[in-house]
């Protein structure tokens, strides 16, 4: 589906708007020690996640969106709810949170309904925060508008032209050399983000940690270091396990036959 640039020009300009209440620093309702890397307070971390059915044939794209909420630091699955949405904003590099924030308010409505008592102090993203072009993906742009404490956790890497010259190929070189943390350096001096081996472990594969809103950056990788077990920290994980799952059951729901009567 292609975009209007007029409806590109307007989702800039929202971008704008929005960029200008992300917030760098810490501001969570718990501590981060950095002497120590402990998180005191912190019981409750979220995990959010969309998956779209191969078979998407129609004027709007049928998704599943997952909200997870594990507990801190035992990563044990507290509340979980999977929602089948449907999306008709089209997708545009660079603006994927106009396509999916309405999706991720839904379930976020949906737990403030019936679980209040269980909203996450701070969310992980399965797609980048300031890692992105203009220093505002959907990691930050949902923290922004929801007011939460958001990490971008991306399983692969984003170009973006300020730093020509790294790809994923340049980085997983570096990581196979040893390597258990990557700044994320554009030639203008900006750091936007930090390729990541959780655990501190080297990994062909890293993840792609930055900062969404109210969360720094070395909080964040200390975060996500703090809820991995595998390559993607446990929060995302389960998150896209249970969206596949949904998205699986509407793949099979549209492959049934419908049956004659006999």
């Amino acid at each position: 589906m292609a975009v209007d640039q007029t409806l590109v020009r307007e989702w800039e300009r929202r971008q704008g708007e929005l960029r200008a209440g992300c917030e760098e620093e810490d501001r969570f309702d718990f501590e981060y020690r950095a002497d120590d890397g402990a998180f005191v307070g912190l019981k409750r971390v979220g995990g959010i996640d969309i998956s779209y059915p191969r078979n998407n044939s129609s004027d709007h794209d049928q998704a599943v969106v997952a909200l997870v909420v594990l507990s801190f630091p035992e990563m044990e699955v507290l509340y979980e709810q999977c929602i089948e949405v449907a999306i008709d904003v089209p997708y545009k590099a660079g603006f994927l949170a106009f396509r999916e924030a309405a999706a991720y308010k839904q379930v976020f409505s949906e737990l403030l309904r019936s679980s209040p008592e269980l909203m996450p102090q701070v969310v992980l993203v399965d797609g980048n925060g300031m890692l992105h072009p203009r220093r505002f993906g959907s990691a930050c742009h949902i923290g922004v508008e929801l007011g939460l404490p958001t990490v971008g956790v991306a399983k692969n890497f984003l170009h973006i032209d300020d730093m020509a010259g790294r790809d994923a190929r340049s980085i997983k070189d570096e990581f196979r050399c040893g390597a258990s943390e990557i700044e994320l350096v554009g030639r203008s001096g900006t750091c936007y983000g930090m390729a990541v081996a959780p655990q501190g472990q080297a990994a062909v594969n890293p993840v792609f940690v930055s900062s969404g809103h109210r969360v720094s950056l070395q909080t964040a990788v200390r975060l996500v270091r703090s809820c991995s077990l595998h390559r993607v920290p446990e929060p995302i994980r389960v998150a896209d396990q249970r969206s596949r799952v949904g998205a699986r059951m509407i793949e099979q729901r549209s492959t049934q036959k419908p049956t004659n009567p006999s």
